[in-house]
């Protein structure tokens, strides 16, 4: 039996973008919103699950931005559990240590004369050949950085979260995430004592909720039900009936498998676009049914573990570059807050894996998963697996969007597609397959609800946010 509601705005993905588009909304006195996500927590990625006393986010979190509406809403939602943290995080390789962001001198120490010299030279070989236009992520770093910092730093750590080669990376997705990083700029900071705050990705300093990520957006959208919203948590998207550019109705299967059909005069959709585009009813033509079929994903699993014994490393996170161990990055969420873990004398750590959902890793039972983080964590010395008292796994997936050489022109034929649509957008990481921070994917869903309301300044642009790292200089609030 199928249960039929309506509502004047339909929200898919209670993350951040889907939250944000619910809260400038409910700003300007809309409140007949009906809010759908799969989990049965709100934040999407940026949520915080409670095991055994101790609080796990889907990986580590930073709340970073340079837009100042941006921050005032992560200010005005927490308040003062809103915390600056002193940002530690380390590369570790070889059983070393090494600062990121990438300090020449630590560099240099840490490696030993013989490969220092290798790397040196590599640098200078590097800013002595002419630079032909970077097409992939390994053209592009080697150029930067020279060959061999490339691979000691840059390669297997990569490669370990997108799993393709880095040749096969498009030299944009460096120039995106790396913006701004020129080695001899660190050079002269770290020889002169200078210091560049350009660099967004390596800020020194973060704020971070005191109950973890997902505590921003639980208060976030505790006010928004405030405001009339409507929420229906691990609920799934089946089906999204369409009549030309119209979105008809999505049919929605919840917990108990009653499917619902919401009909409503628009929809935000922060839901991973292939999958948009799969349950499209009718479908779209072949021509972009194969482009659809280029969408990658990357999937990310968590080995969450509450461990004996605190102060185990000082490090938010650590990259582990360490080439015979599959984990990619180690966090620990006691470095981030106090409050992550209730007991005394125990540590709240997280193993973090990528993988395929066609892959073996994918497919490995939680115990499997389990004993492969132990091993992995006793074989790199970092923590003993007698110390660690309880593990849980956590699979999200279609978690990371991926982009690869080849893939822009099918890229483009799909964002041209859906935004024929005239009362769909997307929105979020997942909703535009686009690596987005949180600051990005709340902003696009403010802006696409200002496209809905018609505000002064409307339509934006949602695909041009995050194209530069400085596009939040350039938006400014509408006045009214």
């Amino acid at each position: 039996m199928v249960v039929s509601r309506s509502c004047e705005c339909c929200i898919l993905g209670a993350g951040p973008a889907g939250l944000g588009a619910a809260l400038e909304l409910t700003r300007h006195g809309v409140s007949d919103i009906l809010i759908v996500d799969r989990n049965k927590t709100v934040g999407g990625l940026a949520r915080t699950e409670v095991h055994g006393g101790a609080r796990f986010d889907l990986g580590p979190h930073r709340f970073v931005t340079k837009s100042k509406e941006i921050n005032k809403i992560w200010l005005d939602t927490l308040g003062s559990d809103f915390r600056p943290v002193s940002r530690l995080t380390r590369i570790f390789y070889r059983n070393k240590y090494f600062n990121y962001p990438v300090k020449p001198l630590d560099v240099l120490a840490k490696l030993g004369p013989v490969e220092s010299l290798n790397v040196m030279f590599s640098f200078v070989i590097s800013q002595m050949k002419r630079k032909e236009k970077a097409i992939s992520f390994e053209d592009w770093m080697v150029q930067r950085f020279g060959r061999k910092l490339y691979e000691i730093f840059f390669k297997t750590y990569t490669e370990k979260v997108w799993g393709i080669p880095c040749s096969q990376i498009g030299a944009e997705w460096a120039a995106q995430r790396i913006k701004g990083l020129d080695i001899l700029e660190v050079l002269r900071n770290a020889l002169l004592g200078g210091k560049s705050n350009r660099i967004k990705s390596l800020v020194e300093e973060f704020h971070f909720p005191v109950l973890g990520a997902g505590q921003m957006y639980e208060v976030m959208c505790d006010n928004i039900v405030s405001q009339g919203a409507e929420l229906m948590l691990g609920s799934t998207v089946v089906r999204v009936s369409r009549q030309d550019s119209i979105i008809v109705a999505i049919d929605v299967r919840d917990p108990d498998s009653k499917v619902t059909s919401i009909t409503a005069k628009h929809f935000f959709s922060s839901i991973p676009l292939k999958g948009l585009f799969n349950m499209l009813d009718p479908p779209e033509s072949s021509r972009v049914e194969k482009s659809v079929e280029a969408l990658r994903y990357r999937d990310h699993i968590t080995v969450d573990l509450l461990v004996n014994g605190e102060n185990l490393f000082p490090d938010q996170w650590l990259y582990i570059h360490t080439p015979h161990v599959q984990m990619a990055r180690l966090v620990n969420y006691n470095n981030f807050s106090d409050a992550m873990v209730d007991a005394k004398n125990k540590s709240a750590l997280s193993i973090e894996y990528f993988a395929f959902q066609n892959g073996g890793l994918w497919n490995r039972s939680d115990d499997s998963l389990r004993d492969l983080a132990l091993t992995e964590l006793d074989r790199i010395g970092l923590v003993k697996k007698k110390s660690v008292e309880r593990s849980w796994v956590v699979r999200e997936p279609e978690a990371y969007p991926m982009t690869y050489i080849g893939f822009q022109p099918h890229y483009d034929l799909l964002k041209s597609t859906i935004d024929e649509f005239t009362n769909l957008q997307p929105i979020g990481r997942a909703g535009m397959h686009k690596y987005n921070n949180q600051d990005h994917s709340i902003m696009s869903g403010i802006l696409a609800a200002r496209n809905y309301l018609r505000l002064p300044g409307s339509p934006y642009n949602l695909w041009d946010i995050n194209i530069d790292a400085e596009y939040h200089e350039a938006i400014e609030r509408p006045s009214h």
